[in-house]
């Protein structure tokens, strides 16, 4: 497990480039605008999983802000700041000290505006600030993103969506024709009774996997820890038969999920698609204009 974010070759009938990267989900509960204390227990996740040599740590949706405070409807309490700003700054820090990409989610209200998003930034080692991503379907508070950026790392080209986003098969089916080879969802299911966990985690589960399947390429799912039952964070592969397959599974309520992936960086298999059958892309995007009258 040693030799990772390595490129290998493999030589059966052909040679076929290999990436293999060390992930991370870092499920951690995160008390209500506590930023101070959320900020250093998301940092000390960053040292965890440094120690363990992850390469890319995703953290949960809002993990600065905890998400509570949505739910208790004391919307109007809850503390926000620009990205880039304090708290990118110092995550961009922690980046370079641990050689690891990290993604983490925070409320954002930009300089000069009343506006609220739901988003989760992006720092590198040596690249800093690299970007954000605001939830597309976002909750009544929050404005609705409207971009879908991919971000350039060392390892290669990586997407992300946040919590509800993975609802839209045509979000992460437009983050891989960009280019995005693994896709990173921060996310925070919360229940107000905390029963039948089970059944209400399938409907997520499926779409998550779902996302994997239809695009080929791997999910990496950071869900906030809960005191009173377990969460799903879980790295899955995009295996098309059989049961889920999960690298990694969340078994309590706060851990870190490691696990090493391994995908060929030039193939994309939504390109390869949309090659193989151009009709049916022209098709809906023939019937996309007339609903949008582009």
């Amino acid at each position: 497990m040693g030799d990772v974010g390595r490129l290998s070759m493999t030589t059966e009938k052909s040679k076929v480039e290999k990436v293999v990267v060390r992930v991370g989900a870092g499920q951690m509960i995160s008390e209500d605008n506590a930023i101070e204390a959320n900020v250093a227990k998301a940092l000390d996740y960053c040292d965890r999983a440094a120690r363990r040599g992850v390469q890319i740590l995703c953290l949960p949706e809002c993990a600065a802000n905890g998400f509570d405070w949505l739910r208790k409807g004391k919307a109007g309490e809850v503390r926000s700041e620009p990205v880039p700003g304090p708290v990118v700054e110092v995550f961009a820090a922690k980046a370079a000290e641990t050689d690891m990409y990290i993604i983490m989610g925070l409320v954002e209200q930009p300089k000069r505006s009343r506006k609220l998003y739901n988003t989760a930034f992006v720092v590198g080692p040596a690249e800093g600030y690299m970007g954000k991503f605001r939830k597309v379907r976002s909750e009544d508070i929050f404005e609705d993103g409207k971009e879908a950026p991919i971000f350039e790392t060392r390892y290669g080209k990586i997407g992300i969506f946040i919590c509800a986003d993975m609802r839209s098969p045509e979000l992460s089916r437009l983050l891989v024709l960009k280019g995005a080879r693994i896709l990173f969802q921060p996310t925070n299911y919360f229940h107000p009774d905390g029963r039948d966990i089970k059944l209400r985690y399938m409907g997520k589960c499926t779409a998550q996997r779902a996302r994997a399947m239809d695009n080929g390429v791997h999910l990496v799912v950071a869900n906030a820890g809960r005191s009173e039952y377990v969460n799903n964070s879980r790295i899955i592969t995009p295996n098309s038969q059989g049961p889920e397959e999960a690298l990694a599974k969340a078994t309590r309520e706060e851990q870190m999920l490691v696990a090493d992936i391994e995908f060929n960086p030039r193939s994309n298999g939504v390109r390869s698609t949309i090659q193989r059958e151009p009709w049916l892309f022209n098709e809906l995007a023939e019937e996309i204009r007339k609903l949008t009258g582009g």
